[in-house]
């Protein structure tokens, strides 16, 4: 049996040869075919869909797996698998990957296509104008399938190094937020960075386990009146005041530093294919329509998709609602200003629940009074930019946020009230 698809898994029969290959969740392809004309054609048909997005996972019977494939050498007839030469019988298409699927299912030996672990990634086509520009788009694409810990993939003699100069992509300051104790995100951000040619500024994050009832009397840090998470019904935690903190401190800079625009990452991200020729393309327009901006999200969880709409004449923002993290934007003198300018440290709230009430977003009207003027002139990048490199409940996920202690209830009460 053969099965392929560069992004799921293998089970363990006897004669069965699959992998497949995860691609750019944009694009409709990969490496196998869910169905095949009587010619030997390919086919589109709903199943595809379905194996590719994982709404049907295991192991599959396909027509087609092609580019990648998983061999048991000792399967029954499988020393008689070939590519070529072709059969003297054969009348379908003069194409090797073809030839192959037909040629397997004549002598008995069936395709199958598991999808439920990730074997690999795939190269789509895209369109470059140039040699040096499908180069540096597979340095991107290369660097998007960097693993946890592993700070580098071995690479082609023959690809070279013709990369671009490491820049802050037109921005005053590209920062990345990292925990000194999570060396091995920093690593894997640093070689990612390194290979799309990004100059960025590691951050170091306020760690929340390092804050104590003393540290946070210093730094007045008072949780907002009233406020609890909306889904947990619990205080802050540690780490979430941590977080909230590290992203103050940046605000901070760029308003000291008198920055003009800034990037603001945190260390867990997965960019998007062409990450940096889409961020560009999204700037002029913003340059173009003469947009007044404070903020862009380059990532966020989108919580009420059917209430946003386009920016007018736009192709690439819109104007979000309430969402949900912090995990990548693009920040302005002004918009940092504004953060700033309410004081957040002593009615603080998680970070990215202040974002969306900054510009009038956010459902619960009792906490929006304690803030104002909501004025955040926000807008997110459409398609977002980039995806958080694992979600809850996927096999790697990690939060030093939801597993750090709640506040301590000793001292709010000597605080005098809901303090952190």
């Amino acid at each position: 049996a053969v099965v392929s698809n560069a992004e799921y898994g293998t089970e363990k029969r006897e004669d069965y040869c699959r992998t497949m290959l995860r691609v750019n969740n944009e694009v409709a392809y990969s490496n196998y075919w869910a169905a095949m004309t009587v010619g030997g054609y390919y086919k589109s048909v709903p199943e595809y869909r379905e194996i590719l997005r994982r709404i049907k996972v295991g192991t599959h019977p396909v027509p087609m797996v092609h580019s990648t494939l998983l061999i048991d050498l000792q399967g029954e007839n499988a020393d008689k698998l070939k590519y070529y030469p072709m059969d003297k019988s054969y009348s379908g298409p003069i194409d090797d990957i073809i030839h192959f699927a037909l040629h397997a299912r004549s002598i008995g030996v069936p395709m199958f296509l598991d999808n439920e672990n990730i074997y690999g990634n795939m190269l789509t086509r895209g369109e470059f104008n140039t040699v040096s520009e499908e180069i540096v788009a597979w340095h991107e694409y290369y660097a998007e399938v960097l693993l946890p810990g592993v700070a580098h993939l071995p690479k082609s003699v023959y690809l070279g190094d013709k990369r671009p100069a490491p820049s802050k992509l037109g921005f005053d300051e590209v920062y990345m937020i990292n925990l000194v104790r999570r060396p091995e995100r920093k690593n894997r951000m640093m070689a990612l960075f390194d290979m799309m040619s990004i100059d960025v500024n590691v951050f170091n994050a306020v760690d929340g386990k390092q804050l104590d009832d003393e540290k946070l009397k210093e730094l007045n840090v008072k949780q907002l009146e009233g406020y609890e998470d909306p889904y947990l019904k619990r205080s802050l935690k540690l780490g979430e005041i941590g977080c909230f903190l590290s992203h103050y401190y940046i605000w901070e800079e760029v308003v000291a530093k008198n920055y003009k625009q800034v990037i603001v990452l945190e260390d867990d991200l997965r960019f998007k294919p062409n990450f940096k020729s889409h961020l560009a393309a999204m700037m002029r327009e913003v340059q173009d329509l003469e947009i007044d901006w404070d903020l862009i999200y380059l990532s966020r969880k989108i919580l009420f998709h059917q209430k946003e709409r386009w920016v007018p004449l736009s192709s690439r923002l819109v104007l979000p609602d309430y969402s949900y993290w912090t995990a990548g934007y693009l920040l302005s003198q002004s918009g940092a200003k504004k953060l700033l300018r309410q004081e957040p440290l002593s009615k603080m709230m998680a970070v990215d629940e202040y974002l969306p009430l900054m510009f009038n977003k956010h459902p619960n009207k009792e906490w929006s009074a304690h803030f104002g003027p909501r004025d955040l002139k926000a807008y997110s990048a459409s398609p977002l930019l980039a995806e958080p490199q694992f979600y809850i409940g996927q096999k790697g996920y990690l939060s030093d946020t939801e597993t750090s202690e709640i506040i301590d209830p000793e001292i709010l009460a000597k605080q005098g009230g809901r303090v952190c």
